[in-house]
């Protein structure tokens, strides 16, 4: 049996550690589009990235993966991949939950950022000034506020339990509405109206999928309340963008802190860059250490030892690709 290992975008010793324990399954991990073409033919599992997964490395895996039954995933998102194409006959699973503590403590830091100030606070240390008496009447704190999770998943979930710790009263959106811990209420998509009018901040977790494209539209957008705040460490696609980029160039809310966007990279020179009210990182929210879980290695260990019982896999979003 062969595994491939492609993800160039990381140094993958967690997944070389973990198949040092399967030495009878053949290990691959090609760094480039070529060897991975070459190394392809004849094996059984890959292993790679959303981000990895670009339209030329779409292509090779579908020509050069027929022997192909099983793809792990080392992201949760697999928006990409789906969208490029995916060969047929295998299983597909992927990260769930994995960088959840990671992408939590980016979205507070978004809410710490834009509450107290802190793009105020970088340009008067850039300006060599002491904005003291400018910036502290425009400060406040998440103590007590109430905030809003879209998508009430392992991210949304984290978001709230984070939360809770800064005093503040969090309200879930979800399909399901049994309750959960952290969240003092939950709510369905029907409620969103009335729940983005009465939060203080939003944030947005939700799975990005095709009834969720623009999920936060224009008339949600025009809900918030002008001193709210908007948070999406979720997909670009789930918001309307060109309604976020008005208001908040307007005024109509107070401020976005945004690690996602409609298109990455962001296009030089679009308005998301220079607005003073923007926090704005990279697609970044899941870099960092392992922190105090378990790593990727582990989660395909997992799944390897139940793939060669012939049992079922954990963390499967397909079960046999068409």
């Amino acid at each position: 049996m062969k595994l491939v290992c492609y993800d160039p975008h990381a140094r993958r010793t967690d997944i070389a550690d973990a198949m040092k324990a399967f030495p009878d399954v053949d290990y691959a991990a090609p760094t480039t589009l070529a060897d991975l073409a070459s190394a392809l033919p004849g094996a059984e599992i890959f292993v790679s990235s959303n981000r990895a997964y670009e339209a030329e490395a779409a292509r090779i895996v579908r020509e050069k993966g027929d022997s192909l039954r099983w793809i792990q995933f080392t992201t949760s998102g697999l928006d990409k991949a789906i969208g490029l194409g995916l060969p047929p006959g295998c299983v597909i699973t992927n990260a769930a939950g994995l960088r959840a503590f990671s992408v939590a403590e980016h979205a507070l830091f978004f809410m710490l950022s834009l509450v107290r100030q802190s793009r105020m606070a970088e340009q008067g240390q850039r300006d060599n000034a002491w904005v003291r008496d400018a910036i502290t009447p425009r400060m406040d704190n998440l103590a007590g506020k109430h905030l809003l999770v879209i998508g009430a998943g392992a991210i949304g979930q984290e978001i709230a339990r984070k939360a809770k710790a800064f005093d503040m009263r969090v309200t879930g959106v979800s399909r399901a509405t049994a309750p959960l811990e952290n969240f003092e209420e939950m709510r369905t998509r029907a409620d969103l109206p009335d729940s983005v009018a009465g939060a203080d901040i939003i944030v947005m977790s939700a799975n990005y999928e095709a009834d969720t494209h623009q999920l936060m539209s224009a008339s949600l957008i025009g809900a918030m309340k002008p001193s709210a705040f908007f948070v999406n460490i979720g997909r670009g696609g789930l918001v309307d963008e060109d309604a976020l980029v008005e208001a908040l160039r307007s005024g109509a809310i107070a401020g976005a802190g945004l690690d996602v966007a409609m298109m990455e990279p962001l296009p030089e020179g679009h308005a998301l860059y220079a607005l003073p009210n923007v926090i704005l990182t990279p697609h970044v929210a899941g870099a960092g250490s392992q922190g105090t879980g378990a790593g990727m290695g582990k989660i395909l260990a997992d799944n390897l030892r139940l793939w060669l019982k012939g049992e079922k896999l954990q963390k499967i979003v397909i079960e046999r690709t068409a």
